[in-house]
């Protein structure tokens, strides 16, 4: 087994990407009218259907420090998605040139000939769903881009007895073309959170994903059956995070997972102690980082 002591940790790279999708704001729905309609249903069986190796049928190999420094891009890749939603969410905030409305449905002009149709599922600017018709934008990580398919966004907050809930989910199903280079590009899968602030007591997140793939031509990159929790009390906050990653790169997948809990100064900073695993073949083989007072081995 490849030990190796790092600063940035694994995890924190999964739980910051789904905490900044789950925790944010309106998701650009003042553009979206006001008006009722039924709220959106969280998607179930949410699975694989881009892979093209298939990579997440084999396990990558991790048995060197080059191994795992490809298992370390793959992951720094995987978040392509998060910031392609994120860009895109941006960009359409400023847009304003109104086609058409229908009840709560405002559909507006793209910079091509193409429409985005933006529908306010409910009374709330916390459930909105995109349908994107040849839509051309611009967004800084893939330039000029041309799309079609939907997104939809949920955040629903509620308090019962003092104790704050935040419940949440994203569903993707996009498609396009990089206009420069005309590659294809495609996003999909469903991530879910629930946040639970009670009067007392820790402060409890927990993020789960399906599964999340992106593909640029034949690069693929994908997150499946994973979940991060963390717990924070006294300004210390745990996190846990089993979590499977696949990768044309590494061509397979590795499991990650926490051997210990790692623990860190709520708001950032190095953890203080944990232990993360990346497991791929041979399954008995793999790469262990320690952190803080977990560096020094039993």
């Amino acid at each position: 087994m490849v030990k190796t002591n790092m600063v940035r940790l694994v995890a924190v790279g999964t739980v910051s990407a789904l905490a900044a999708c789950g925790g944010g704001g309106s998701s650009g729905s003042s553009d979206s009218g006001s008006g009722g309609g039924t709220p959106s249903v969280p998607p179930e069986g949410v699975g694989l259907v881009l892979d093209p190796g298939p990579f997440s049928e084999r396990r990558a190999t991790v048995e060197t420090q080059a191994d795992f420094e490809a298992v370390q891009g793959v992951f720094s890749d995987a978040d392509q998605t998060y910031l392609a939603i994120d860009e895109i969410r941006q960009e359409i905030r400023g847009w304003n040139d109104v086609v058409s409305q229908d009840g709560n449905t405002v559909t507006l002009s793209c910079d091509n000939a193409g429409t985005l149709a933006l529908t306010l599922n409910q009374e709330a600017p916390t459930d909105v769903t995109w349908q994107f018709r040849n839509c051309q934008l611009e967004v800084p990580s893939l330039n000029t881009i041309v799309l079609d398919g939907t997104y939809t966004y949920v955040n629903i907050e509620s308090e019962s007895d003092g104790t704050e809930r935040v419940d949440g989910f994203q569903e993707i199903d996009l498609t396009g073309t990089i206009v420069g280079s005309g590659e294809s590009i495609a996003m999909q899968g469903a991530d879910f959170w629930e946040i639970v602030v009670p009067p007392e007591g820790p402060r409890t997140e927990t993020y789960t994903t399906e599964a999340l793939e992106f593909l640029r031509g034949t690069d693929y990159q994908a997150i499946a059956t994973a979940e991060t929790a963390l717990s924070t009390v006294g300004g210390i906050t745990s996190v846990t995070l089993n979590a499977r990653l696949i990768g044309s790169a590494i061509d397979g997948f590795v499991d990650i997972t926490t051997e210990e809990t790692i623990q860190r100064v709520s708001g950032g900073g190095c953890p203080s102690v944990g232990i993360v695993r990346v497991v791929g073949a041979p399954e008995n083989s793999g790469v262990e980082i320690r952190y803080g007072d977990s560096m020094v081995a039993p």
